[in-house]
């Protein structure tokens, strides 16, 4: 009979971690995911804000197991990246044995003197419990109402601990600010906190074949890494430090790309498991810092848009918003519409690849459509084809023909990212133009004394089903064009091919009153402002 498991939990063997290979999933523990990391496609994790932060965890081991972490001269590093993409195996064997062992006391998630990545001076200092509802973020707790699941802090329901430790993880990155539970540090008494630091942001991740090139691909390089002076202390992740954070003291500045991307946290968590170390029971969720943490550089998987005062701020998750219309902004280096930065991440993908890389790379995104204080809405993933190798690299000047002497096509990249982008503000403005043209027909077809006709202003009030309905058509369509269009490696005539789109779109919703006088009057005199979008646009030379 072999022996329980220890009932610390041992995150290096336990399997805790859900993976992708062959069409198949399975959990495994760190040590296994990093050994086989070659072996398996991608992570596998249902949570995307517990996969957001897990890849950033996963990206600071990797960089620090073979030596990333410290090559701070980018001709060097990239020669160093180049040659471990390059390799037939993944990570080696013993640089990661090595790394997991010596750190190995810090690495059980119910470990009474060191949890991994919570704090057990919760114990004393917290007077209460916010239960294990407050660490599910679709879970209701407190006075909130039952909705998702029949979830009550009265009865509370123990979750498993492999998926407690992502919702950890998902909490640290991306937790509520406002109020918490109170915490008493050297007699002074708080009961808020601060928001995670990616709360209310999508962050896009580069992805190659394997889980282990999309590790490699996602360490930023030097360039993006804060560059603090030697007295703010050595680089490290949480797991690393002998000794936890003063939570009354200022916090230091990240020194490095292993603290930028695993110690930025604002809350301190503490969970409370069974006896056999399987379960989580309870939990504690409350501050870690009375002071937000210093600026460490811009975050190398947002994008960064400029508002019209000149400040800089990631661009916001939205669940309505599909990947696709981000893509110019994740490929163009400088963004005039509106101003912006695309991820620093990308920049490390535009040169030293292997061409079998190049030609596979795509991104992942991962979003949490929230505000910034306690609301969630709705959390995403999406992924991109591999098409990325079109948009970030031009084939060489007087390259050579493919074997057998039949050229391929030749395409500009920086014309076609162009394109791109074109094309995406042709599909948003001809759903722009869907939208009002239906409140306008929808308006007169519902109310009698309307004075509403193509042209003129109407209220955003009232604007009736169809907008909705024909958007839920729209979008998909348009989509997938691109798509198409993006394959083919041209967007010929993208204000028209969106107009018949949107045309079509507005045909569909409105044909069920196009039999009626008052339905097909108001049906023609509003489509007419979705129609004008297939004229061919003027040609500036012929004036």
């Amino acid at each position: 009979m072999s022996d329980p498991p220890d009932p610390r939990f041992d995150i290096r063997t336990r399997p805790w971690v859900p993976v992708r290979t062959d069409g198949r999933v399975d959990m495994v523990g760190l040590r296994e995911l990093l050994i086989r990391a070659h072996e398996f496609t991608a992570l596998a994790v249902a949570l995307p804000p517990a996969a957001s932060g897990l890849m950033r965890m996963l990206y600071a081991i990797a960089a620090r197991i073979v030596g990333l972490d410290t090559c701070d001269d980018a001709r060097a590093w990239n020669k160093k990246r180049h040659a471990l993409l390059s390799r037939p195996v993944g990570f080696p064997a013993d640089s990661v044995h090595s790394y997991l062992d010596f750190h190995g006391s810090r690495l059980f998630l119910f470990d009474s003197h060191r949890p991994f990545l919570q704090d057990p001076r919760l114990v004393e200092q917290a007077s209460s419990r916010s239960g294990v509802n407050k660490l599910v973020m679709a879970r209701p707790s407190g006075n909130n109402p039952v909705f998702i699941g029949h979830f009550m802090d009265a009865d509370p329901v123990p979750m498993a601990a492999e998926e407690a430790l992502l919702h950890l993880i998902a909490q640290l990155y991306y937790g509520p600010s406002g109020q918490c539970t109170p915490r008493t540090v050297d007699g002074e008494r708080y009961g808020n906190t601060m928001g995670g630091p990616l709360r209310r942001t999508i962050s896009f991740h580069p992805q190659g074949r394997t889980l282990y090139e999309s590790l490699l691909l996602g360490i930023p390089k030097p360039a993006h890494w804060p560059q603090a002076g030697s007295e703010a202390g050595t680089d490290g992740c949480p797991w690393e430090r002998k000794e936890l954070l003063d939570p009354l003291a200022p916090p230091p500045p990240a020194t490095g790309p292993l603290s930028m991307l695993t110690e930025r946290h604002q809350h301190a968590i503490l969970l409370t498991p069974n006896e056999q170390g399987t379960a989580v029971v309870d939990a504690t969720i409350t501050w870690a810092l009375r002071q937000k943490r210093p600026e460490s550089g811009k975050e190398p998987y947002l994008i960064w848009d400029e508002g019209k005062d000149g400040t800089v701020r990631p661009r916001d998750a939205s669940v309505e918003r599909a990947l696709w219309r981000d893509l110019d902004a994740l490929i163009l280096l400088n963004r005039t519409e509106p101003p912006g930065r695309r991820p620093p991440v990308i920049d490390g993908l535009t040169g030293g690849l292997p061409a079998a890389i190049r030609r596979a790379l795509h991104i992942t995104a991962y979003g949490f459509d929230q505000d910034g204080q306690t609301r969630d809405r709705s959390y995403f993933s999406a992924t991109t084809p591999p098409v990325l190798h079109k948009l970030l690299s031009s084939p060489p000047a007087g390259a050579a023909a493919p074997a057998g002497g039949i050229p391929g096509p030749v395409i500009d990249a920086t014309a076609l990212a162009n394109e791109t982008k074109d094309a995406r503000v042709a599909a948003e403005k001809a759903a722009s133009r869907l939208r009002y043209a239906l409140r306008v027909a929808w308006r007169a077809y519902s109310s009698p004394f309307t004075t509403d006709r193509a042209g003129s202003r109407t209220s955003e009030k009232g604007e009736g089903p169809w907008p909705a309905e024909a958007l839920a058509r729209y979008w998909p369509a348009a989509e997938q064009h691109f798509w198409r269009g993006l394959h083919a490696g041209a967007f010929p005539h993208p204000q028209q091919e969106f107009g018949r789109l949107a045309l079509t779109a507005y045909d569909e919703v409105t044909r069920s009153v196009a039999a009626t006088p008052r339905g097909a009057k108001a049906r023609e005199e509003a489509r007419g402002l979705v129609r004008s979008l297939l004229k061919p646009p003027t040609d500036p030379s012929a004036a």
